[in-house]
């Protein structure tokens, strides 16, 4: 099944936008099995979560993390763990479920974002799934002295791919809490070049929206790493996407270099192997925000 090719992305039957083409959406059968390629994924992530790099190089640099729509923070606790463990500061965004683009999430989430980087002296890195992608792409637009580069993990942020599988929820959810009367202009800026360093991931077996609604074009402070074998509901529990979100993280921004699977595992697992031995965890910082 595809979706219709007239997209109404601001206010869905008001936007005076030319219609476009949209992407189609996933094979039924990604979707069927998202949820339960999920928890495989879950699975997976525990099966080998000891023997993924650790004690990296986040050298205490705080990071926060922003979840996906109609989720929290517990579904991101995986990820800032592994993130702690390569030696980051990881942040919540302690606003509870992701309700979309409400004045209250907007201005709570810039108090955060505002409060982190206060508290850490220096630009914040931030990693947001799905909706939260989004919504970093939105923070780095407005705050980009607050911001030291975005990750995004399956985050749709191009306009042929706002017509998803999820797109009624996000209606209903829109017309129940009422979004913000600037969301014409967040969306807007979502769409512009990122003026941080930002990376997008996604997969081609995404369940829920097409993987290259995701894509960035490409330019010099863009990249995009595929996850392979990746859901959309999993994706911040996928083992290789974990070690993709840490290794971008960890690359200092003026010594940037091309992602490589090859370079991120066997640095790490090496590396790792040297410092510990495989199978122990690695440090975590002080005063990390598993109670913050």
């Amino acid at each position: 099944m595809d979706a219709p090719t007239a997209t109404s992305v601001r206010r869905y039957e008001t936007d005076p936008t030319p219609a476009i083409e949209t992407l189609p959406f996933p094979p039924w059968w990604l979707t069927a099995t998202d949820i339960g390629r999920a928890w495989l994924e879950v699975a997976a992530w525990h099966a080998v979560r000891h023997v993924l790099p650790d004690g990296g190089r986040g050298d205490g640099r705080p990071v926060l993390v922003i979840p996906g729509f109609m989720t929290s923070d517990i579904t991101c606790n995986a990820l800032r763990a592994h993130l702690r463990t390569r030696g980051f500061h990881t942040h919540r965004w302690t606003l509870g479920i992701n309700q979309g683009f409400t004045d209250a999430i907007l201005d709570g989430l810039l108090e955060r974002l505002d409060e982190v980087h206060t508290r850490h002296g220096r630009p914040v890195a931030i990693v947001g799934w799905s909706l939260g992608g989004l919504m970093a792409r939105w923070l780095a637009q407005v705050r980009p002295d607050a911001v030291e580069r975005i990750v995004c993990l399956g985050s749709p942020w191009r306009p042929e791919a706002e017509i998803n599988r999820v797109s009624r929820a996000f209606r209903a959810a829109e017309r129940h809490w009422g979004f913000s009367a600037d969301t014409d202009e967040i969306i807007d800026l979502i769409r512009r070049p990122v003026p941080v360093r930002s990376v997008a991931l996604y997969s081609p077996w995404d369940g829920l929206l097409h993987g290259d609604g995701c894509r960035q074009d490409e330019a010099e402070l863009c990249e995009n790493v595929v996850i392979p074998g990746g859901s959309h509901c999993g994706l911040t529990h996928n083992p290789a996407a974990m070690v993709a979100v840490a290794d971008r993280l960890e690359v200092p921004l003026d010594a940037w270099r091309p992602f490589s699977w090859v370079r991120a595992l066997s640095d790490g697992v090496v590396g790792r192997r040297g410092r510990r031995g495989a199978g122990r965890p690695g440090p975590v910082p002080v005063g990390d925000a598993v109670a913050a």
